[in-house]
């Protein structure tokens, strides 16, 4: 039999006819996989080719999941993408999510290595509120309690929840906050937080020194959903006698870990598989 043009050339060594059932699905995972965003539409030639596929392996699983919904294929120029199928499970997915439940190994392996309180926050209206709390392991402990509301403008948790808003759009938010003062260290008008924002910004993490509690500080690292909006915040908190400004460094640097992997877990940079 004569290849065509679109073939990829000879059959792989060791694959035969018929493949078991873990290898089908190990290559139906991958061709899923290799539909980035910047390239949405695809040959099969083209696939097989960059997997390592026989064409008629991959001729043959490129049906079987365009019966299925995963793939879709452009009748004019014969190409594919994902189907709907794949937005289907991502809906259930996030439909399903319990971010408590997905932060709590996360929160509890935090509060474990470094030795401070962990809480993990959301917004809501001017205040940032406590939805989890794992307390330290180490002797005085300052633990926030479970569902505590702290305003967005004195806490670190607060600030983080910020990081996904532009100065005007936190004017807006802010416009009919009191701005209490809770300390003398609390900020108490908009542009001078604005002002002291820029540097939480440039770094992606903020902190709270003694503005929310006199002898706490914390650090906090945003936590984002799949379209990168900030949708919680995970803090680390400490008496300032343990929490010197290299130590407040330290302990984001593991804040923004334990955000990143649990924004993985929720679906961040899902919308590159998903196209969205």
């Amino acid at each position: 039999m004569t290849n065509t043009a679109d073939d990829v050339g000879e059959r792989p060594q060791g694959e035969t006819g018929r493949e078991s059932g873990t290898q089908a699905l190990d290559r139906a995972l991958k061709i899923l996989l290799a539909f980035p965003a910047d390239n949405p539409e695809r040959k099969v030639s083209d696939v097989s080719r960059e997997l390592g596929l026989h064409k008629s392996t991959a001729s043959r699983l490129f049906r079987a999941l365009t019966d299925a919904g995963f793939l879709q294929r452009n009748e004019e120029t014969g190409m594919y993408r994902l189907g709907v199928t794949v937005f289907d499970l991502g809906a259930r997915f996030l439909a399903g999510l319990d971010l408590p439940a997905v932060a709590r190994p996360l929160l509890r392996d935090l509060a474990q290595v470094e030795g401070e309180s962990v809480n993990l926050a959301v917004r809501e209206g001017l205040d940032a509120i406590s939805i989890d709390v794992v307390q330290g392991t180490r002797n005085v402990q300052l633990v926030s309690r479970l569902g505590r509301r702290i305003p967005l403008w004195c806490s670190a948790a607060g600030k983080a929840l910020l990081l996904d808003h532009d100065d005007d759009q936190i004017r807006a938010l802010l416009a009919d906050a009191p701005w209490t003062a809770l300390t003398p260290r609390t900020i108490t008008d908009i542009d001078t937080f604005l002002e002291r924002f820029a540097e939480v910004r440039a770094r992606g993490w903020a902190g709270n020194d003694e503005e929310s509690e006199e002898g706490l500080r914390v650090v906090a690292a945003p936590v984002r959903d799949r379209l990168g909006a900030v949708t919680a915040s995970i803090s680390v908190s400490g008496p300032i006698f343990r929490l010197d400004q290299a130590r407040m460094t330290e302990l984001a640097e593991a804040a923004v870990r334990a955000a990143d992997e649990l924004s993985r877990r929720i679906g961040h940079g899902a919308g590159e598989v998903w196209g969205t």
